[in-house]
């Protein structure tokens, strides 16, 4: 059984998920900043190693653009994808 990776990045964490049982795409699960989530439109990437690096720039772009994003779901043409953004309970 494969299961997904959780990967440190920053002050966060990178969450990948394989696509099925011996599949060989991944999905990026979450993009974890300081204790919020923040979930990409499914998108399947070739590999392990590709996801990472996908999430890894959203990660960064997500950090250098948080003031655009509100609780909520929200489009990024930049990258072309939706983000919902899961804000910290208080």
């Amino acid at each position: 059984m494969n299961m997904g990776i959780i990967e440190p990045y920053s002050s966060g964490f990178l969450e990948i998920l394989p696509e099925g049982e011996c599949s060989d795409y991944w999905l990026i699960a979450g993009i974890h900043i300081n204790g919020e989530v923040f979930c990409p439109s499914p998108r399947l990437y070739r590999s392990e190693q590709v996801a990472l690096a996908r999430a890894a720039q959203l990660y960064d772009w997500i950090v250098d653009h948080k003031q655009q994003i509100v609780a909520g779901d929200y489009f990024c043409s930049q990258l072309n994808l939706s983000l919902w953004y899961q804000p910290k309970v208080s």
